[in-house]
Order: C-alpha cells, then structure tokens, then sequence
C-alpha cells in the first residue's frame, strides 16, 4: 500500500468542526517519561513509535496534526503492521491503559505535565472491543487541559488519534471518522 493510500485514511482539515491549519508545533512530539506509574512509561513509547512509524514491525505509517488559533490540537497517526503486530500494539495499549493512572512527562521544550486519567470508555458505535477512547486531565502550574486519546484497530491497521479539545462528543466524533476508514 502506497503512501497516497495510507494518507487518505487521515482526518483531514475538513473533519474538524473548528478551523484548523497545519502549522506543526515541534513542542508537541516526542514527550518523555518523567514519573508516575511506569505503565505512564509505555504509553508514552508507544505514543512516540505511533507518530514517528518507528515501531519495528511497521510496514507503512501516515500522520497530520493540525492546531487552531485558540490552542486546539488534532494528531491522527495510522499505522499498517506486519504479522499481526496490530493486535499486539493494541493489546499493550490496553494493558498499559488498565494500569495507568497518572504520570508526569515533560515536553521537548521543557515543560512538565502531570496527566491523569480521567475516563476510558469503548468508542461509540464500536461493537467489537477493537476501539476504546480515554480522557486525560493535563496540569501543570499554569494549564489545565482536557484531552482525549482514541485508539482503534482494524486488521493490520491501528489508528490513534490525539485531541486537545473540549468535550467528549468531539472525540468519539472525530474517532468514529477514523475508525470508519480503516473498514
């Protein structure tokens, strides 16, 4: 599968209810591990191997993120894997997600959060376990920020989708989108 292909199971700016750009800021890759419940650690390596496509078994990875003026983020990364490593990526997500509670992580531009979990539910309309989304509350001295993870596999597919906005409806809209490409 070409590249034009794994692109167009992307969100795209036309998905998202607000009007988003491309603008990438560099500050929103690669978090590090600082502290906290060391599930807090895997979820983190798996984050950077998703957005990066630097998982071993990746046969073929896309990405977009887009941000808003008002501070909103959208990343969506699809990774195809090779010999049922989906399902394997996808059952350490959701290993690591029954144990995390919180952790801390810090930005590459220094800045430290401390993030908690605040909910993890089945995504709407998902039927076969194959797709969950989790909220997260993040912290630091002076930001609060909601955000929300939506995780879904599919065959040799698995799709993550990061946000950073305001209530759960938008996430399970703009995951149920992402889900529904990978069919």
């Amino acid at each position: 599968m070409g590249d034009t292909t794994m692109e167009s199971l992307l969100l795209t700016e036309d998905d998202l209810d607000e009007s988003f750009f491309g603008e990438e800021p560099s500050v929103a890759y690669d978090p590090v591990f600082v502290s906290g419940d060391d599930s807090g650690r895997v979820l983190i390596g798996l984050i950077n191997m998703l957005t990066h496509g630097s998982h071993t078994e990746t046969a073929d990875h896309a990405s977009a993120l887009y941000t808003s003026v008002v501070g909103s983020v959208v990343f969506h990364n699809v990774t195809r894997f090779d010999d049922g490593a989906a399902q394997r990526v996808f059952q350490e997500f959701v290993d690591a997600l029954d144990k995390c509670e919180s952790y801390r992580m810090q930005l590459n531009d220094g800045m430290q959060f401390d993030v908690t979990k605040a909910a993890v539910e089945p995504l709407e309309g998902s039927n076969d376990g194959g797709a969950f989304v989790t909220r997260w509350v993040t912290t630091s001295e002076e930001y609060r920020i909601e955000g929300s993870w939506a995780v879904a596999v599919k065959g040799d597919l698995l799709s993550f989708v990061n946000v950073r906005l305001p209530g759960a409806s938008e996430i399970h809209r703009l995951a149920g989108e992402a889900l529904r490409r990978l069919a």
